[in-house]
């Protein structure tokens, strides 16, 4: 490979968590191939450029260890000393070979997810889009459920279902949020957080061991109250907003649903159920609707309907939470300016931005997302609050951007605010960079050429 077509982004995984199919082990290739699609187009990355990769270390499904036909390594996965090592090797060689590389881990069991992202993300290109990406595009969301809610921002009680590596990374990135945008602790903001696992509320002092990332958000103010189930801590918490992202059918029931709806009598309640596929969703728009006498701030994982309020005629559209919206940014992003790494702050600048893409229709009809019509508009502005956000940290290698980014800064806005804010002059630079396909024979002729022999032309 040349540098004019040596990869720029990698979507790497092992298979052992796939979200709603459990370890496929090498089966889980297809991942990378779809993620990767979807980067190209959402966010026109050049598809000549990217690398699928699925680590074969075998599965811990039986059903794949006794099939004759699987195509893995039909044995148990290894110990953590052996993975870490095994992926080590793999990154260090991948970055090696092509220094600009993005890598996205993607449907890692949840304390590989973590324990890759903490020893990688500080040193090279990365990210996690199980934990940041989701995060990311539900901070979003959030964001504009709160403009609408009627409760103030530090006034929110937001209970999660569910603890893994998704439902804790969205809680991190809110987390965050509320310290950088309202100026309060971190120690305040996180104490605006309840987490109900399979064994219920998490807490200190609950009696079991908690997983190493289940225990930054375990309570501590509980005394010796302990609910096992959802419904003793939505009595206990009385939440403003209910976020699931447990994988568990009908979570949310009705008696649940209602109970929110009247905990909430002057404001509107948020319930957010993000698990997909559908068969794995904690409830359906309809039924947030009808349940919360059509009240409900409601984004979900997976697609739903629209809903007809019966007595006004008046059509409802829900707000599905895709890390579509941010991840194919990020990437694109990523590659263009070529960042030390990926930081918080740049992710959250992508989530502000994304909050701030909604136009005037889509805020009057009080949607909480773009359209996904949009998706190639949306994902260009986003890709240019994430490059002007890497410039003011001074974390860009490619001065081009520096130099864009600096000589067209409006007089008096502050660059330590991360505000997802740019300019126009970015904007039509990363346009002009999306890669887009051919429209005739001949253009495509043409830059197949120019791409394999770039000196020539």
């Amino acid at each position: 490979m040349t540098e004019h077509n040596d990869p720029e982004i990698t979507v790497i995984t092992d298979g052992s968590r796939i979200l709603g199919l459990g370890d496929l082990g090498i089966n889980g290739m297809a991942i990378p191939i779809g993620k990767l699609q979807l980067y190209v187009a959402a966010a026109g990355l050049n598809p000549a450029r990217t690398l699928p990769i699925v680590l074969d270390f075998g599965t811990n499904s039986k059903k794949y260890q006794n099939d004759p036909l699987y195509l893995g390594t039909r044995q148990p996965r290894p110990d953590d000393e052996t993975f870490y090592n095994a992926t080590g090797k793999v990154l260090s060689a991948l970055y090696r070979a092509f220094p600009d590389i993005l890598v996205q881990f993607e449907d890692f069991s949840t304390d590989h997810a973590f324990g890759l992202l903490d020893q990688w993300r500080n040193k090279a290109l990365c990210f996690n889009d199980d934990i940041q990406g989701t995060g990311s595009v539900i901070l979003a969301g959030f964001i504009s459920a709160v403009e609408q809610a009627g409760i103030a921002p530090t006034d929110q009680r937001i209970l999660f279902v569910g603890a893994g590596s998704a439902g804790v990374g969205v809680a991190k990135q809110l987390v965050e949020y509320m310290v950088l945008e309202y100026n309060i602790s971190e120690e305040q903001a996180k104490a605006m957080f309840w987490f109900v696992d399979s064994r219920g509320m998490i807490t200190a002092n609950r009696g079991d061991t908690l997983a190493a990332h289940k225990v930054y958000f375990a309570r501590h103010d509980n005394d010796d109250t302990q609910c096992t189930s959802l419904e003793d801590a939505l009595e206990y918490v009385k939440p403003t907003a209910l976020i699931g992202l447990s994988t568990i059918y009908k979570a949310f029931n009705e008696n649940i649903l209602s109970r929110m709806n009247e905990l909430n009598p002057h404001g509107r309640p948020i319930i957010f159920p993000l698990s997909n596929p559908e068969s794995k969703a904690e409830c359906t728009f309809e039924e947030a609707m009808r349940c919360t006498n059509n009240r409900v701030l409601f984004a979900s994982g997976t697609a739903f309907p629209e809903y007809t309020i019966p007595e006004t005629g008046e059509v409802r559209v829900p707000a599905q939470g895709n890390n579509m919206y941010v991840f194919p940014p990020i990437g694109l992003g990523a590659t263009l300016c070529k960042p030390l790494c990926i930081t918080d702050t740049m992710i959250y600048a992508v989530s502000k931005a994304l909050a701030n893409s909604l136009d005037d229709k889509e805020r009057a009809r009080g949607e909480l997302y773009p359209r996904i019509e949009r998706i190639r508009e949306v994902a260009a502005r986003l890709t240019a609050a994430f490059i002007t956000q890497a410039v003011h940290e001074g974390n860009v290698r490619d001065q081009h951007w520096v130099h864009i980014v600096e000589a067209n800064m409006p007089e008096g806005v502050d660059t330590k605010a991360v505000s997802g804010l740019f300019t126009k002059r970015v904007l039509g630079e990363v346009k002009a960079l999306m890669w887009e396909p051919a429209s005739s024979v001949e253009q495509y002729m043409f830059e197949a050429i120019t791409f394999e022999n770039p000196d020539e032309i």
